[in-house]
């Protein structure tokens, strides 16, 4: 699974015009950045309110947060869930659905044994199967119910929402700017983003995604570079986040099946979807369940449009675009 190390996305802009101004937010959030772009009549700033939600948002879904309602939920106590946690678990729970649990939030303790909870990453590991299977036992997230704002969590088992979170915030912040009559705009936490409407030429916004290596060259930096309307954009990778011993690499995509790092030849995922939560959910879950059962999967789901990066047999990149995204790429 995907954890607050999102792949850089660079983001195209225009000049502004004299009534309608570009205005542009940009700080720290859930162990990244956020920039946010949105086109405001008379140059209404809205900074103050975004980082008020993005704190609020913070309370109840940062595992890093030891008062947030998540990690009280994680500890034991009886608390009361809310309209942040219930979405996001109603969204986790359907992901998890349709993908036979390759996507699964309950998977906190297995990527908390593989130590991507720590920064930077440590220099060891000890593999053990049999602690690894003890731990499977605690994890399942159709072992969980919510009721209302009831959450039942079996003992033993802890919530982690960090796969969609960062999706899911992007989308109430849109949800904050139509309020505002807010039209025009592009938001982006840890890489995961939303487009709507126009640049202040009346152009559609235009956004590069970096190639899946650690070795970027400036002059050749991005993957593809598309034009994106109405539309929310996520990117999951395991190229900058993995341990290597004895010649192999455990990525941090956890497969919540197995309890090891998922091994197959996907290097990344770009997903399109309308709603930038379950964009960055199924991101996450096709890094899991591979290049067959992605592919498999799009075909059955056409709100869906992925770019694949994987390997080949000889190492080299290889690539599957569906037709829809396809046609969004400019370069």
């Amino acid at each position: 699974m995907k954890y607050l190390f999102p792949l850089l996305l660079v983001l195209f802009s225009c000049n502004t015009s004299k009534d309608n101004i570009l205005v542009r937010n940009t700080g720290e959030t859930q162990g990244s950045y956020y920039h946010i772009k949105y086109i405001s009549k008379g140059g209404v700033d809205y900074q103050i309110q975004i980082d008020s939600i993005l704190s609020v948002i913070d309370s109840s879904l940062s595992i890093y947060q030891d008062y947030s309602l998540i990690s009280k939920l994680n500890k034991g106590e009886e608390v009361k869930t809310d309209i942040f946690f219930n979405s996001v678990y109603k969204a986790a729970e359907r992901v998890y659905n349709e993908t036979n649990g390759s996507f699964d939030c309950s998977i906190y303790p297995l990527v908390e044994y593989w130590g991507f909870y720590t920064y930077p990453l440590k220099d060891t590991i000890i593999i053990d199967s049999l602690e690894i299977r003890k731990i499977l036992s605690n994890i399942g997230f159709g072992k969980i119910r919510l009721v209302n704002d009831s959450l039942f969590l079996p003992k033993g088992m802890r919530l982690d929402f960090n796969s969609l979170a960062q999706g899911y915030t992007v989308d109430v912040i849109a949800s904050f700017l139509e309020q505002k009559g807010v039209g025009n705009y592009l938001i982006e936490i840890g890489g995961e983003l939303l487009a709507k409407g126009t640049n202040v030429q009346g152009d559609v916004w235009t956004i590069g995604v970096d190639k899946p290596t650690n070795n970027i060259d400036v002059s050749q930096r991005f993957l593809f570079v598309l034009e994106l309307e109405n539309k929310a954009l996520a990117t999951s990778g395991n190229y900058r986040k993995f341990y290597e011993k004895d010649g192999v690499k455990y990525s941090h995509t956890i497969d919540p099946i197995s309890g090891f790092p998922a091994q197959n030849k996907l290097l990344s995922v770009t997903v399109i979807h309308d709603n930038c939560m379950l964009a960055d959910a199924y991101a996450t879950a096709f890094m899991v369940m591979g290049v067959k059962r992605t592919k498999e999967f799009i075909l059955n789901n056409n709100q869906l449009e992925v770019y694949l990066v994987y390997t080949g047999k000889n190492g080299a990149w290889k690539e599957f675009i569906s037709p829809s995204m396809y046609r969004r790429i400019i370069n």
